[in-house]
């Protein structure tokens, strides 16, 4: 989105005044708006890993919530892209015993966590 918005700076030179930097205003709209939601994600979920269960908690009004036991963890998979491991970010899913797929996207440290529930 930043680069983008880099871009569209850059053409706002050559456009007329108004046009250019009606674009400029437009995308940094965009991205406030963006932050300020990803942030508000970020603010209302719940990761917590003890060493009976591991605790995933999202939403603000709609409250969803996910408990797993320890002993019925048989793997975790972590998928980071290259941005992601450039930022340290990722998504982790925690696959269950029978059919269970719980993928917890865009989390801080993914590596991190799932050492920390597999050292659990």
């Amino acid at each position: 989105m930043a680069c983008v918005g880099a871009m569209i700076a850059g053409v706002s030179i050559i456009l007329p005044w108004p046009v250019g930097w009606l674009f400029v205003a437009m995308f940094l709209m965009i991205a406030i708006i963006r932050a300020v939601s990803d942030g508000f994600k970020r603010w209302t979920t719940e990761l917590a890993v003890t060493d009976r269960r591991v605790i995933y908690a999202r939403g603000f009004i709609k409250r969803q919530s996910v408990e797993m036991n320890m002993r019925q963890i048989e793997s975790i998979d972590v998928d980071q892209s290259a941005f992601g491991r450039l930022l340290d970010f990722g998504t982790v899913t925690i696959n269950g015993a029978g059919t269970t797929h719980e993928p917890i996207r865009n989390i801080d440290q993914p590596l991190v966590f799932r050492n920390a529930v597999t050292a659990a």
